[in-house]
């Protein structure tokens, strides 16, 4: 695979050479042909300084009327004779004019006038001025993400308005982020946003931050109407770097660092534990003296007293990021290539006991070319292929079912053996015998209860696992002009194909456990017996997955300037994609699945102040029947810049714009377990009967799952008003939002209906109907006080949401219902501390949960029957998804040195405690470690009502574990994100070395975490805290270019 790529690699830029080498020749034919005649006919684009694309601007013929207008992707073609002075002019930049001589080929790069509104943005199905801008769209460069985050969701998290980003796990290669726009507006099934690279469905996750150019985030109906059915969770546009007409130019990036794991969960030690198990127990199981040799740490063989947290991690390991850019071309072609590789180092240990290592390993590999040949003066074409290579060395555990429980990631089993150990548990390992060279033979200590594992054999005696997935990305694009038929005109064709590929090796074993027998009389040496004989060899088995997508587009543009005042643009679009997906688990799963659509644009803009938009989709799904596959999704917006009046005249506002939109946005994504919902299914496992003169018990044969005869698509109407404004020459600009939108016909599962109906499963139907609105906004101000330039920036999000309908049968008591409040909305009783004593307890309702003692959870009568029951249970807390999101930053630079600072947090969070491992002694005492806060809780020596932990007891106690409000925990947090500090070099300094640019830089990430939980970190939504970390990084970084 890597000799492939790099003969690829090699062919690409041979055929860019070439390309680049003839241009020449062909342009001066070209020249000669167009000088008899006195006309010459020029083309180009014209970009930003970033070689951003910039749509829409004008190329005049000083001093006459003659000029056209750039087409989506920058480019233009004119007639002008030689001495003509063109004039190139943009909204945001300065005008430039540049006199036509011998060449035809003329790109442009005009600077930005910070008096004036700024760059292209990219939008769905191409991009717009910023002027013209009236959706809500959220853009972020990726200088600003530019840290060492394996994930570029991850990297996103704070930093962009209405993206609610919260990362549950730090684990190499199980750290993905779950990402929400504009917080949770459904029930249904699909309530994640629609993430497009380059206009093509894909993963985002594994893209190096280096290849790409922009992110933004499409989130009123206006903007994201053109998707139809796949937008209505929002759109994330993902736009990737491409190449521009210049010399080459060599960008090379390495950091290389270390992490650790802040926040790590804290247990007490041996000691601790037998005196917290001696109270629970209510008798001295453990004496005196017993606690004073685990104080003391003799034998730990006899007497062990084991942190098993530090038997699996360790403190520090490395990660290394390199990558590699060449970016440049000629007149017929540009090209951008890149290459990178990452290595992040898990922070497990490896004991070197075996041939390999027991630690997580993830390398990651990206290539990505873009090239953009221009075939004639009327015809671009661009061709795209990118690749993702991940290659995850692990331990032999996790990612399979135990017990009942899944455990999706190694540390998700190694945590549970490691919580469900105690510090008494048994030694890490014991000497058993001899080698024939004398030396000592160590064995794996077996734990002293039935179930449990010694979590450091598991790590280092389980064997590894290996992932090696492939990810390819290819796209060929035609763009022609077809300005000879209708000034204006552009057509874009899109084909691109996907496909991914996974291969996962397992190579696991099970090694011999021993335990202490007794001690020899004679000699003092231990006598031990093996108590599970092991497997020792490695074992072999393997698995494989693969997907693949196809897709098509082929789009007509149309954009003109008339009379300098009225700018008009129109866009049609069909879109077609097919997937299959060859890891389907069943074969109706496995059957190819299709989207097809129909996209139309059309705006207009009046003297750059008055700005209108109409948005239509037309898309089908075979999700439904017939009669109902294709639905219309229409959306419409208006905008006023009135800062571009000729009356304005308030300085220090140099820019002020409102804006509105409104539309329907819709959702064909079914559950899991539906494929075609419309259609029932039947299967046997639902009974059985006897049938004949000699009764045989037949399998019967039932209607498992109804379909939905009138299934129908999830429809949301949206609403969005806005404005932005710039003050100072846009020293300091702010975008506020307001959006509202109403979900209905989610599909759902029945609630109501009565089990005498008799129905096996209940059936689904578009019956959901759910409410979301909230507020954003994004500030920054830009300034300087004489050589100092100095940058804050902030954004914060607020979202929330309300079921209107569930389908919830009606309860006895109102404020028990779920309708009405947030998704997933806890609820639970009121806790009102801890009883002091029996008489406490006598004079207080009765509390239906088993023998409530003193030291036990108070519970508060919401209905006054004098009983407390689920009849007192009511919304509690918040919803495990924050309502506010929120970043705000900083950077200095002076004279060659910067330094930035970012923070990031969340608000109105809440998460449930609980489960067998947070409970103290809840399976028995004598199973299960126990965190260092058991020790604040409720005793008859100090009967503290806010104790952290109600009375210790034998096993868990039904009354104390209620859902109350005492079992949750405020998931706020304000999180020091990064830090960096960088010099950037002279540049008459480094000439010398042939390099063009050259800066260091140092980085550290999850600097710091601030909030009311202190057990582990919040973010990673944890009941009890069995979450890897998220790591704190500092890196040296390198960056050149040449």
């Amino acid at each position: 695979m890597k000799k492939s790529l790099f003969k690829l690699t090699f062919l690409l830029i041979f055929m860019v050479v070439c390309n680049t080498t003839q241009a020449s020749t062909i342009i001066d034919e070209n020249v000669h042909k167009n000088y008899q005649d006195g006309t010459l006919q020029i083309r180009g684009k014209v970009t930003d300084a970033n070689g951003q694309a910039l749509p829409g601007a004008n190329v005049i013929i000083e001093g006459t009327s003659t000029g056209v207008v750039t087409d989506i992707d920058g480019y233009y073609v004119i007639e002008a004779a030689r001495g003509n002075n063109l004039v190139f002019s943009y909204i945001g930049f300065e005008d430039q004019t540049i006199q036509v001589k011998e060449r035809l080929a003329i790109d442009v790069t005009l600077r930005e006038a910070t008096t004036l509104l700024e760059e292209a943005v990219v939008v769905g199905m191409g991009s717009q001025r910023k002027a013209s801008v009236i959706g809500s769209i959220s853009t972020i460069k990726t200088e600003a993400l530019d840290i060492p985050q394996r994930s570029l969701v991850s990297a996103l998290s704070g930093k962009i308005a209405g993206a609610t980003i919260v990362q549950r796990s730090g684990e190499p290669g199980y750290d993905n982020a779950s990402f929400w726009v504009r917080g949770i507006a459904t029930l249904g099934a699909n309530r994640s946003p629609l993430i497009l690279v380059d206009g093509v469905e894909r993963d985002m996750s594994n893209i190096a931050i280096e290849e790409v150019e922009s992110i933004s985030l499409l989130k009123d109906a206006s903007a994201t109407a053109v998707y139809g059915v796949r937008a209505a969770n929002g759109v994330v546009l993902v736009t990737t770097r491409r190449g521009i007409a210049q010399k080459p130019v060599v960008e090379f990036k390495m950091e290389t660092g270390i992490s650790d794991l802040p926040n790590m969960p804290k247990f007490v030690d041996g000691a601790d534990y037998a005196r917290l198990y001696n109270e629970a127990a209510g008798r001295e199981n453990y004496t005196e003296q017993y606690i004073d040799y685990l104080e003391r740490g003799v034998n730990r063989f006899l007497y062990p007293n084991v942190d098993w947290f530090d038997q699996i991690f360790k403190d520090w390991s490395n990660n290394t990021n390199a990558n590699i850019t060449i970016r440049g071309g000629g007149e017929r072609a540009r090209y951008f290539i890149s290459g990178g590789v990452l290595h992040d180092n898990g922070n497990l240990k490896d004991y070197g006991l075996n041939g390999y290592s027991t630690n997580i390993n993830l390398k990651r590999y990206n290539f990505r070319s873009n090239v953009d040949i221009t075939v004639t003066n009327s015809t671009v074409v661009n061709l795209e292929l990118g690749a993702n290579l991940t290659d995850i060395h692990e331990p032999g555990v996790g990612s399979r079912t135990l017990y009942s429980t899944y455990f999706g990631s190694p540390s998700d089993e190694l945590f549970y053996w490691s919580y469900l150990a105690t510090p008494l548990s048994s030694p890490v390992r014991l000497p058993i015998g001899e080698k024939p060279d004398g030396t000592i033979e160590w064995g794996w200590g077996a734990p002293s209860q039935v179930g449990e594992k010694n979590p450091a054999e598991r790590l280092h005696g389980s064997g590894y696992n290996t992932r090696f997935n492939t990810e390819i990305m290819s796209q060929f694009i035609l763009n022609q002009d077809l300005s000879m038929l209708l000034d204006g005109l552009n057509f874009k064709g899109f084909f691109s194909f996907d496909a991914f590929n996974s291969t996962i090796q397992r190579r696991n074993k099970n090694s011999s456990t021993y335990a202490v027998d007794g001690v020899d009389d004679e000699t003092g040496k231990l006598i031990t017996k093996e108590i599970d004989a092991g497997q020792e060899f490695l074992g072999y088995a393997t698995s494989l997955g693969s997907n693949r997508a196809i897709e098509a587009k082929a789009q007509l543009n149309y954009e003109k300037l008339f009379n300098k005042e009225h700018r008009v643009s129109g866009m049609g679009m069909y879109y077609q994609r097919d997937y299959i997906d060859g890891s389907a688990g069943s074969s109706i799963m496995a059957l190819p699945y299709r989207k097809q659509g129909l996209a139309f644009r059309a705006t207009y803009a009046f003297r750059d102040t008055y700005f209108g938009e109409f948005n239509v989709g037309y898309n089908g799904s075979e999700n439904f029947p017939q009669d109902k596959r294709f639905g219309v999704f229409p959306a419409g917006a208006v905008g006023y810049l009135i800062s571009n009046e000729p009356f304005w005249n308030v300085q220090s506002i140099n820019l002020l714009k409102f804006r509105a939109s409104i539309g329907l946005v819709g959702s064909d994504a079914l559950p899991s377990n539906l494929r075609y919902g419309y259609l029932s299914t039947w299967g046997g496992g639902l009974g059985n009967y006897a049938f004949g003169f000699n009764p045989t018990t037949v399998i019967g044969v039932g209607e498992s799952q109804i379909g939905v005869s009138n299934l129908t698509w999830e429809k949301g109407l949206k609403k969005n008003i806005g404005f932005e404004i710039g003050l100072f020459d846009n020293a300091f600009t702010m975008d506020v939002d307001y959006f509202h939108e109403k979900r209905s016909d989610i599909l759902i599962q029945r609630g109501s209906l009565p089990a005498i109906a008799g129905l096996n499963q209940q059936p689904y139907a578009n019956m959901g109907i759910m409410k979301n609105e909230g507020v954003e906004t994004t500030l920054e101000l830009n300034n300087n006080i004489d050589k100092l330039q100095y940058r804050f920036y902030g954004n914060f999000s607020f979202t929330r949401n309300k079921i209107i309908e569930m389908d919830e049968p009606v309860m006895e008591y109102a404020y028990r219902m779920r309708t009405g409040h947030p998704l997933g909305q806890r609820f639970g009783l009121i806790a009102e501390g801890l009883f002091a004593d029996q008489a406490e307890i006598d004079n207080s309702p009765e509390q239906k949960f088993g023998t409530v003692r003193p030291g036990d959870v108070k519970y508060r009568d919401i209905n006054d029957d004098g009983v407390i029951d689920a009849d007192d249970e009511t919304a509690i807390g918040y919803s495990n998804i924050p309502e506010i999101i929120y970043g705000f930053g900083t950077q200095l630079m002076w004279k060659g040195i910067d330094f930035g600072m970012f923070f990031r947090g969340q608000a109105r969070v809440s998460y449930e405690l609980g489960g067998s491992t947070f409970i103290p002694f809840s399976e028995g005492v004598g199973k299960g470690n126990v965190f260092d806060k058991a020790l604040d809780r409720w005793t008859v020596e100090n009967p503290d009502p806010n104790a952290f932990y109600p009375r210790h007891s034998d096993g868990r106690s039904t009354n104390n574990w209620q859902a109350s409000t005492r079992n949750i925990y405020d998931g706020s947090l304000l999180r020091l994100a990064d830090m960096e500090l960088g010099y950037t070099f002279n540049k008459k300094l480094i000439s010398v070395l042939g390099l063009q640019s050259l800066r260091i830089h140092v980085l550290a990430t999850n600097v710091a975490l601030f909030s009311p939980w202190d057990m582990w970190d919040p973010e990673t939504g944890s009941p009890n805290g069995n979450k890897y970390p998220i790591p704190r990084k500092f890196n040296f970084g390198i960056r050149t270019t040449f």
